[in-house]
């Protein structure tokens, strides 16, 4: 018995090795599909009518993206708590009317900081959980980590220094 714990203790003290999960399909269910075809029907809206740059607009239209698969991360029983908790909090900083950049004033705009602070929690949630359980619930169009990786470049000119600190502190509890 004792040499049977010698042998298994190596290969679960070693935390950069997850084991293998067995990957599940979820559909969208059809009121999350509505909801999700509103938004991005509205934000389309929003910058035809406001003449919105194509550049801006590819960011903001990564809004339903990120927000369904952060909604899809909080349901999923392989995801752990604290990740879960991360996914949770993004998507409550979604639907807040109490943003940096509120979309009440700003229109589509306002999406701007949702956005970054949906890709920073993705990019914490990412360290704990299987790259191929998020690539599993993404629909976007553009691959994840790419749009994570744009994202990431380009938030201190979509947002500013100021703002990006902020919403780093609300997300990683940091000082701002």
């Amino acid at each position: 018995m004792e040499e049977n714990r010698t042998q298994e203790a190596p290969l679960t003290n070693v935390p950069a090795v997850q084991q293998q999960k067995e990957l599940i399909l979820l559909e969208l269910p059809e009121e999350h599909r509505r909801f999700y075809d509103r938004l991005r029907e509205k934000i389309q809206a929003f910058i035809r009518e406001k003449g919105v740059s194509d550049k801006i607009a590819s960011y903001v239209l990564l809004a339903p993206d990120l927000f369904v698969v952060l909604a899809r991360l909080m349901l999923d029983k392989r995801v752990p708590m604290q990740a879960k908790a991360i996914a949770g909090a993004a998507v409550a900083y979604f639907i807040t009317p109490l943003d940096f950049i509120p979309e009440v004033v700003t229109g589509a705009f306002g999406l701007l900081d949702d956005v970054v602070l949906a890709v920073y929690a993705l990019r914490r949630i990412l360290v704990d959980v299987d790259e191929r359980i998020v690539r599993e619930h993404w629909s976007g169009d553009e691959d994840l980590l790419g749009a994570i990786t744009r994202v990431v470049k380009a938030a201190d000119d979509l947002l500013g220094k100021k703002i990006l600190k902020k919403l780093e502190a609300v997300l990683f509890h940091r000082q701002k």
